[in-house]
């Protein structure tokens, strides 16, 4: 067998023994059995017509024909050792070769490597969402209006000066509500703006998205009252109340907006505030509706205060809400008297 082929066998034992596939007995067992087959080999390959070589002792500063012959003992010896030694450091240390692992035990070396290896990033967070409130709504409001005048003309009767306004962060971006104040006479209307706008690089928005006039508001040209809120869906809804006052009578309505990915979408209006004190002698009637036990998705409730205790019942029906219907069949239309 050839000198090379003894190194090979001995390194690959070395490795076994390294991964746990060979216990120390085994180890032992083979080495040996390795080590007698390289020195009958080389004992073999020893010239048999050179008996000079064999009983003259080589004097100093002479070449040594035997020596020659014994180097790749010596080394596989040493080898021998090497390999052991390693083994024992690594295993003292509590390490493991991963070169041995993956010539013998590709299966180990691959779980200890998954094992390793880092967590997944964290995507970076939103450099204008860390911003104050203030310095997130002037870079909005940058987005929209530029730095030019914050008015916009929606129709070629309706010009809509944007004042106040709210920034909201919906799960598909952040979206800027803005109150536009609308020519100030009877018929003229307020209303509340939506722009969906997309965060850029360098801290700034890009608008995506508008609609200047998307909630109607109240008379006069003033805006709606309005709040977001988060129980009516999953995503984010504004509940809006606009109205004004007739001849003494005041009356009020609520209108729920759905902030969709694609856009607001209107889910339903009703009437919400009644007065008529003001129009009649005998004190007249007075109602005032709250939005109650809220069914995430499903149902909501409006009660009303005031004059007589009312309730009426709102149902999801598709993409809108409507009120239950009443006792001959018709929808319900408003629970209370209005303007």
């Amino acid at each position: 067998m050839a000198t090379d082929d003894h190194l090979s066998r001995l390194e690959r034992l070395t490795r076994l023994r390294e991964a746990g596939a060979l216990s120390a007995e085994e180890f032992d067992r083979e080495k040996a059995q390795l080590l007698q087959w390289h020195e009958a080999t080389v004992t073999t390959a020893s010239s048999p017509e050179d008996p000079e070589n064999k009983a003259m002792p080589a004097q100093d500063g002479e070449g040594r024909a035997p020596g020659k012959r014994r180097w790749p003992f010596a080394a596989l010896a040493g080898l021998t050792l090497l390999g052991g030694s390693g083994w024992a450091l690594a295993h003292w240390g509590g390490a493991t070769s991963s070169v041995a692992m993956a010539d013998a035990a590709p299966g180990v070396a691959r779980k200890a490597s998954a094992t390793q290896s880092p967590p997944t990033a964290k995507p970076a967070p939103s450099a204008i969402r860390s911003l104050p409130e203030e310095k997130q709504m002037d870079l909005a409001f940058d987005a929209v209006f530029g730095l030019g005048e914050r008015e916009m003309r929606v129709t070629e009767d309706a010009v809509y000066t944007y004042a106040k306004g709210k920034l909201v962060w919906a799960s598909f971006g952040p979206v800027l509500i803005v109150e536009g104040n609308g020519e100030p006479y009877p018929a003229g209307l307020g209303t509340l703006g939506i722009f969906y706008l997309r965060e850029m690089h360098g801290a700034k928005f890009a608008e995506t998205g508008r609609w200047p006039d998307a909630v109607t508001g109240s008379i006069m040209g003033n805006p709606p009252q309005w709040k977001i809120r988060r129980d009516i869906l999953d995503g984010l809804v504004i509940e809006s109340t606009a109205g004004g006052v007739w001849q003494g009578y005041v009356c009020d309505a609520k209108t729920l907006t759905e902030l969709t990915p694609t856009g607001p979408r209107s889910l339903v209006t009703f009437d919400s505030h009644y007065d008529s004190s003001g129009a009649t002698e005998d004190g007249g009637q007075t109602y005032d509706g709250t939005i109650v036990n809220v069914v995430r998705n499903r149902s909501f409730d409006v009660r009303f205060d005031g004059s007589r205790l009312i309730t009426q019942h709102f149902v999801r029906k598709g993409t809108h809400y409507v009120s239950l219907p009443a006792a001959d069949g018709e929808e319900s239309k408003s629970a209370i008297p209005t303007c």
